[in-house]
């Protein structure tokens, strides 16, 4: 008789899934302001919305199995918030928020290229990503084209039209985010056809923040000193009467 050894429920059920791989952003150095720019852009464009916008962070899409995941440089989560999963759970699985990111955009980098253009292509295509682009900020080198989109059609990607704009530069829409992206001089831009402005990361909006503040301030400036200048007159205008009246013996 063979005596089968018994495991407590609650041990038996308890899976860890790790919120870091124990490994730093590939390529960090070349990646990192890159990867900044557009989190920071893409987070302040959405923000206030029930979106989730993240990066970098571990996406376990099997339950069960902490050993399947996937860190995407950024991607997005419409009609799901961020309080509910990442800054509770600290990773995002699949299991839990019931779909997978719908837009994925990964970073050019020398080790993370050829995963990129393949394998995680096809990951995303079955996990259902619905759309996915992928950025070179060196214009090619990594993926031979400075920036594609595609999207998902029966469970294949499709690429958007790529347009040229005057200057040459390339660009195309997202029907998901309603903005078009563009590659240009290195840096990934955001477009927003609604406003007809292009967005802004924080480094820009802060300094939009100062420019305003500025003249704010040198229009209060220039106000007190018409004021200054407006009483002084007066106050000569004032003296020059009452010697006025003091010569004609008033």
């Amino acid at each position: 008789m063979t005596t089968k050894l018994s495991i407590p429920a609650e041990i038996e059920q308890e899976i860890i899934y790790p919120d870091t791989d124990g490994l730093p952003l590939p390529d960090g150095l070349e990646q990192e302001p890159y990867f900044v720019d557009v989190l920071d852009t893409l987070k302040a464009f959405l923000e206030g919305l029930d979106v989730l916008v993240s990066g970098n962070t571990l996406i376990y899409y099997v339950e069960g199995n902490p050993s399947l995941s996937v860190a995407p440089d950024c991607y997005i989560v419409f009609g799901i918030g961020r309080v509910a999963l990442l800054e509770l759970n600290r990773t995002y699985r699949v299991c839990e928020a019931g779909k997978f990111p719908d837009f994925v955009l990964e970073i050019g980098s020398p080790s993370t290229a050829e995963n990129d253009l393949g394998p995680k292509r096809e990951l995303y295509a079955r996990l259902g990503a619905l759309e996915y682009w992928r950025y070179d900020p060196t214009g090619g080198e990594h993926y031979g084209e400075p920036l594609v989109g595609e999207y998902l059609v029966e469970g294949e990607y499709r690429r958007f039209e790529m347009m040229s704009d005057v200057d040459g530069l390339p660009r195309a829409h997202s029907p998901l985010l309603n903005l078009d992206l563009r590659w240009e001089e290195g840096r990934l831009r955001f477009y927003d056809p609604a406003t007809g402005r292009w967005l802004e990361n924080n480094v820009e909006s802060l300094a939009r923040a100062e420019v305003a503040e500025a003249r704010v301030e040198a229009a209060e400036a220039l106000a007190e000193g018409e004021r200054e200048a407006r009483i002084a007159a007066e106050a000569r205008m004032a003296e020059m009467e009452t010697e006025l009246r003091r010569l004609r013996g008033e």
